[in-house]
């Protein structure tokens, strides 16, 4: 079968499951769950892949799921990675849907419930056309994307190992990119979301005598002023990096300076020598400046999700796919990364990997993530099938 004949038929596949992949979404929406308590999506994702013939491992670093085709005798065969994430938002749903959130205060405002449709879409799409194809494919269901994250776990519990994974493909469904394109860059595509809590501790006194006190308003105040020079003279002005403070909390009435403040913060970079120069920089400015007004202080920096850094080899093979599913005219390179965090990261740290955008946006809009209105298109899900379809075969028959 030639190329072009094969396309137009993993495009007919996409658009016959199209209807059970719409079904399985709204089921999903209509009953979210919040991050290592997503039982009744995992159970759902591993009862159809049961119903598919494959190789199905539950309850991995809590509500995990991997489900394995093996789809070919050579024990030299590459296998596929394809991962989804299960996990919904502490937000109270304001759509007016048929399929609307029955969870109080919980709904899948980010896409996730798209996610997880489209690959067990793609996963019955790739059954039907094993004949067109010879490797292996693992299918893998990841809880708590939004919060601490379960890729790192559901590596360390051994899903890239029987059969051994040779690279790792991933989509998230994009409210900035227009609805129905692809977008794509090789190298550092989404950045490290780290954090820190600093409590600067003073001593609290009358309003009307402040040279009585040590005031941690005004410290926290220069600080937060101070950390904003890191970003513009400290990093090359060629790199990206984002230091956002944004909590400030102290004292409690009008005429009492207080003994203590507390700062919140995230610090964004897309290169791991930058985030370790960030770190570093941060608590110097902040030991200084509260050294010159005699204030202590507790300073606790959290390492987040490491940069997603997409293979530029594995990057090709997805934005040749979706040019031969979508059209050239659908698919496009980003010029830019994106600031925001995402864990798949560490599965392109133990593999080659590729992620990418499908957009959700109509004409002139764009769509707010972790936001109460949050909805999209189903006619996207038909897409994000066919595109992940066709990159696995390309894949495996490279």
């Amino acid at each position: 079968m030639n190329q072009n004949d094969l396309s137009q038929k993993i495009k007919e596949k996409a658009a016959e499951v199209e209807e059970y992949v719409i079904k399985i979404r709204h089921q999903i929406h209509q009953n979210p769950e919040l991050s290592f308590s997503e039982n009744k999506t995992a159970a759902l994702a591993a009862a159809e892949m049961k119903k598919f013939g494959f190789e199905v491992r539950e309850n991995i670093f809590g509500t995990g799921v991997t489900a394995t085709f093996r789809n070919s005798s050579d024990s030299e065969a590459k296998t596929l990675l394809i991962r989804a994430d299960m996990d919904a938002l502490p937000v109270e749903e304001k759509n007016e849907l048929k399929f609307k959130s029955k969870n109080e205060g919980i709904m899948h405002a980010c896409g996730h419930d798209g996610h997880t449709a489209i690959l067990i879409g793609t996963a019955l799409a790739l059954k039907e056309l094993a004949a067109d194809f010879n490797g292996n494919l693992k299918f893998l269901f990841q809880p708590g994307e939004e919060t601490s994250g379960g890729a790192e776990g559901m590596i360390k519990e051994g899903v890239l190992q029987n059969p051994d994974v040779d690279a790792a493909i991933g989509l998230h469904l994009w409210g900035s990119s227009p609805e129905g394109v692809v977008e794509y860059k090789s190298g550092p595509f989404m950045a490290s979301p780290d954090r820190f809590d600093l409590k600067i501790i003073g001593k609290g006194g009358h309003a009307a005598r402040p040279q009585n006190t040590i005031d941690p308003i005004p410290i926290g105040a220069e600080i937060i002023s101070a950390l904003q020079t890191i970003v513009s003279r400290r990093i090359d002005p060629l790199e990206s990096a984002v230091i956002s403070v944004c909590n400030f909390e102290a004292g409690s009435t009008h005429n009492v300076i207080p003994d203590q403040a507390v700062l919140k913060a995230t610090v964004r970079s897309l290169k791991s020598e930058i985030r370790e120069q960030l770190a570093a920089n941060i608590e110097k400015v902040i030991k200084n400046i509260c050294d010159i007004y005699g204030a202590d202080y507790e300073f606790n920096y959290i390492f987040g999700y490491p940069p997603v850094v997409n293979d530029s080899e594995m990057i090709k093979i997805v934005a040749g796919a979706a040019e031969k599913v979508l059209g050239e005219n659908r698919v496009r390179e980003k010029e830019k990364a994106e600031m925001g965090g995402e864990d798949f990261s560490y599965f392109g740290r133990e593999v080659p990997a590729a992620f990418y955008y499908l957009g959700i946006a109509p004409e002139g809009k764009v769509i707010n993530h972790h936001q109460s209105n949050f909805k999209f298109n189903d006619s996207v899900l038909k897409d994000g099938v066919a595109v992940m379809a066709q990159a696995a075969i390309d894949f495996l028959n490279s």
